[in-house]
């Protein structure tokens, strides 16, 4: 399960997972309600919601939804303690007050809801919101993320856990990012929290609810140094056949990168990847990349004829590697599998994803400029596979009977010609097949 960076279990295809700016207040709340049937209609709950937001007097505050999560939802309705009553969770921002960031929870009576409680969160923005048992309990917790809008400051998590008439809160946490894992194997959940101050300090700790006393209890803490400027991608699940993991994909220098694959060995967390195993001069989103449901973390690969060119105007090839559940210090010469190879655009626009018959043979002509014209050929035969060129509107309309349309805006359009049958930007997730071309933008 992701919670924002989640950046998700796909972060890359959500990633591309980088982290969003600003806090979107919704305009249509009811439509973005999830719920299962009810006998309350949506409307209902929600004239509930905002009077109990704003009772009889003026405009108080306005319902959020997280930042960082997927889920599109501003309030989820579950039976959170298990009495066969339905909840309404729902966060809320008073812009005007010393605490401007609240939680509230609703329950069904009947055809209609009544407020429960108030509690109160932190910071100035909601990052993330999840309803999840993570005290394993067999009961739904409030798991959220708290933050002042500005990314060089750490943020702060809490879970709450409801009893039917009040809320406890535990585990109130500094954090960068977090996951619900079961890293272990034990088969129950653990909260795996990564904690960063630039260049300072960086560490990944995994806790475990303990009900004998009530509280969580740290497991295992590793440290991650001091060179880390950020982590643009994190992502968890599994990372070999029946291994759980995290990988970091964590920026170092400038646009440097490299990633982090974080495993649990007989108690202690470790990083499976040798230093530097995955070092590239440029990001690139770990991810599914092939869909079987196994993480895999992407490299750069200068392509032929391009030694001696000047780094900003080399267009690298992008190859994914797997673990292989076994091997640790691993690195792309032992114990990391390869899976595909493809272009990436890097203003991430286009990929182009290349056939198994043409991985470690496909080039670009050192004639080609990333930004104007792309010509990638075949090594061994010197034959053009593929072309992606660069056209202004007014150029395109003198060349589309020639290209294929790839990518538009309003200034310039990117066409295609080539042997790969052209796709939408659709991601695979049952299937080990990837579409040969895709497409962002309109």
């Amino acid at each position: 399960m992701h919670v924002k960076l989640r950046w998700l279990k796909n972060a890359a295809s959500g990633c591309l997972i980088m982290l969003l700016s600003g806090c979107s207040f919704i305009s249509d709340p009811v439509s973005l309600m999830t719920t299962p049937d009810l006998p309350a209609d949506k409307a209902t709950l929600m004239g509930a919601v905002i009077s109990s937001i704003n009772g009889s007097g003026t405009e108080k505050g306005d319902i959020i939804r997280p930042r960082s999560d997927s889920d599109p939802s501003s309030i989820r309705i579950e039976d959170l303690n298990n009495d066969g009553i339905m909840e309404a969770v729902v966060f809320y921002k008073t812009p005007n007050e010393e605490v401007q960031i609240h939680g509230m929870i609703l329950q069904q009576q009947g055809n209609s809801w009544v407020k429960k409680l108030d509690f109160d969160g932190e910071g100035t923005v909601l990052e993330s919101f999840d309803l999840i048992d993570i005290t394993n309990d067999g009961k739904l917790d409030i798991v959220a993320g708290f933050s002042r809008g500005e990314r060089e400051l750490q943020n702060g998590m809490a879970v709450y856990t409801f009893t039917g008439d009040s809320l406890r809160k535990i585990l109130p946490l500094p954090y960068t990012h977090f996951e619900v894992t079961d890293l272990n194997g034990d088969r129950v959940d653990e909260l795996t929290v990564v904690s960063l101050q630039k260049y300072e300090l960086s560490s990944i700790t995994t806790y475990q609810y303990d009900s004998t006393i009530e509280d969580f209890q740290e497991l295992t803490k590793l440290d991650l140094g001091q060179n880390i400027e950020s982590y643009y991608n994190i992502v968890s699940g599994k990372v070999a056949e029946d291994r759980e993991g995290i990988i970091l994909d964590t920026s170092i220098v400038s646009n440097a990168s490299t990633s982090k694959m974080i495993v649990m060995e007989d108690g202690e967390l470790v990083d499976v990847l040798k230093e530097d195993a995955a070092y590239k001069e440029l990001p690139v989103i770990s991810q599914d990349i092939n869909g079987d449901g196994i993480l895999e973390i992407g490299l750069l690969q200068e392509p032929s004829g391009w030694e001696g060119a000047r780094f900003d105007e080399i267009p690298f090839l992008s190859t994914y590697y797997q673990w292989d559940g076994e091997t640790l210090l691993a690195s792309s010469q032992k114990g990391l599998n390869f899976v595909t190879q493809r272009y990436e655009d890097m203003d991430d626009r286009f990929f182009l994803n290349f056939p198994p018959e043409w991985h470690n043979l496909i080039t670009i002509d050192p004639e080609s400029d990333k930004d104007k014209y792309l010509k990638f050929i075949l090594q061994d035969s010197g034959k053009t596979v593929a072309e992606v060129k660069f056209f202004s509107t007014a150029e395109w309309e003198q060349a589309k009977q020639e290209w294929k349309l790839l990518v538009k805006d309003e200034e310039q359009v990117i066409g295609y010609k080539g042997d790969l049958k052209l796709t939408k930007n659709e991601r695979k997730t049952n299937s080990n097949e990837v579409a040969p071309i895709e497409r962002k933008g309109k």
